[in-house]
């Protein structure tokens, strides 16, 4: 099963060659300043399993000094596939797939810093700050 994703303007394409089972909300304040919502939802898939199809060209990357990387398509702004610090892992914002994955687990990350504002997201495994990379990997291999 091969999974599309786009940015709005279409410019930038990507694939995901596996069904994406797990999806997370982190509500720490900088993934709500990154996606502009009260939770980014996203995934983390193998790089093995992911691939560029067009658009590289379109993406610009933003580095915090303390690591956060945030990549987006210059023409629309939209939040763009990246790669986590030195993993394997891409990240993978959920509202660019154009297809249904079949989710069977959802986690919440970081709820000690949910904004009052936002609604509480029903999930299958909760934590009140990041959960540790091994426990992490666990999760998307």
């Amino acid at each position: 099963m091969a999974i599309n994703g786009h940015c709005l303007c279409g410019k930038i394409h990507f694939l995901v060659h596996k069904n994406i089972q797990v999806i997370y909300h982190c509500h720490c304040s900088l993934c709500r300043k990154q996606s502009g919502t009260g939770a980014n939802a996203a995934t983390l898939v193998d790089e093995k399993v992911f691939g560029w199809c067009s658009g590289t060209d379109f993406i610009s990357t933003y580095k915090k000094d303390s690591g956060f990387t945030s990549c987006f398509c210059k023409i629309c702004g939209s939040p763009v596939p990246n790669k986590v610090g030195k993993s394997t892992f891409i990240w993978i914002p959920f509202g660019l797939l154009d297809e249904q994955p079949t989710i069977t687990q959802r986690l919440n990350f970081c709820l000690n810093s949910k904004s009052s504002w936002a609604p509480f997201i029903s999930a299958n495994k909760e934590y009140l700050e990041l959960p540790d990379w091994e426990e992490l990997e666990n999760y998307f291999q």
